[in-house]
């Protein structure tokens, strides 16, 4: 479907959460004000940033809708306004230090128009870095390649097989009635994650849609949430606590076995990456707890993780925790799994 009548557009709502993004909200503004399709509400929020975000959203004057916020409510209670407050049809949540293609809007709106039982689309993206310069692109699964709807089964596989590889959250539009329908982001349970759960939430309900293109693109490199978030991580992903729960309240019925020794894989390799990162920070006890929850079947039950190499790192750092901690391995650690070179 192409929308040939310009003049009846459906509106789009695209809240814009934004906290002391001066460095590049004006590029991301600049991309989203500039689309091809043209009823659309762009709501930026301002999470009380003490930088010159302000001025930079109010030199847009009326092409965007300012909300500040009297004090900080974090990523997700932010979004969660935005989306209140939005009014259009369909829903878009792009982020502020990211780049978006001039046709991303127009793409999804006809997609969500064409596909009525569809409850949120997704698209590709391409990995910038602080620079803007291109160092890698989305690849998303070899099965779902070809797939344009996906059931809550294939998402749920999907993501035990693969972790969430394929629904990046910058480039999702969602239907604003499946917001209301299922409620928040529910930021203070699952935090950086509160995303995927609402994703699976969603895909629980309504199919979800993916547009085999390159929308947008997503900045790496210059400490942004996510990024801060997996630096030196010392709790279990988020990510296992929500797959669990959906695996309880029935997704162990649609579970492939692959898929579950995918998940399993997955968690022994996040158990021992913590324990890394406990070492690093010289809490010895801490990682030996870890360490002791690497069940070595799991970690080697799947090729979704690299078994020879985690193998390795777990037998290494088992010698290590029975001697004094030595710096240089530390810092070889810190180097090879938190120190990111995005050319």
């Amino acid at each position: 479907m192409t929308f040939e009548n310009k003049e009846n557009l459906p509106l789009v709502s695209i809240v814009v959460p934004v906290f002391n993004g001066e460095k590049y909200l004006r590029e991301s503004l600049d991309s989203i004000v500039n689309q091809t399709y043209r009823n659309v509400e762009i709501l930026v929020m301002d999470d009380a940033s003490i930088d010159s975000t302000p001025d930079i959203i109010a030199s847009y004057g009326d092409k965007v809708q300012h909300i500040r916020q009297s004090q900080n409510k974090g990523q997700f209670g932010n979004v969660n306004d935005g989306v209140a407050l939005a009014s259009g049809k369909y829903t878009a949540i792009y982020h502020a230090d990211d780049v978006y293609d001039s046709k991303i809007v127009e793409r999804e709106a006809e997609f969500l128009e064409t596909y009525a039982e569809v409850g949120a689309v997704f698209c590709y993206d391409i990995f910038i870095n602080a620079k803007g310069r291109e160092y890698n692109r989305l690849t998303v699964p070899r099965e779902l390649q070809t797939k344009s709807c996906l059931d809550y089964q294939t998402v749920l596989n999907g993501i035990l097989k693969y972790k969430n590889r394929f629904l990046p959250t910058p480039g999702a539009m969602v239907r604003s009635s499946v917001y209301k329908e299922l409620g928040t982001f529910r930021g203070a349970e699952f935090q950086i994650a509160s995303d995927l759960e609402m994703w699976l939430r969603i895909a629980r309900r309504h199919p979800i849609g993916i547009l085999h293109e390159y929308l947008f693109s997503y900045r790496h490199g210059h400490e942004n949430s996510s990024q801060i978030y997996y630096r030196v991580r010392t709790e279990e992903e988020r990510h296992f606590l929500i797959l669990d729960q959906h695996l309880a309240e029935g997704g162990s019925q649609l579970a492939t076995p692959e898929a579950m020794r995918a998940h399993e894989a997955h968690r022994a390799e996040d158990n021992l990456m913590v324990a890394v990162n406990h070492y690093i920070l010289g809490k010895n006890k801490e990682a030996v707890g870890f360490l002791n929850k690497v069940k070595i079947n799991r970690l080697l039950g799947s090729d979704a993780v690299q078994r020879g190499r985690l193998l390795v790192l777990f037998l290494v750092l088992g010698t290590l925790l029975r001697i004094p901690r030595i710096s240089f391995f530390a810092d070889l650690f810190y180097r090879r799994w938190h120190v990111k070179n995005y050319n």
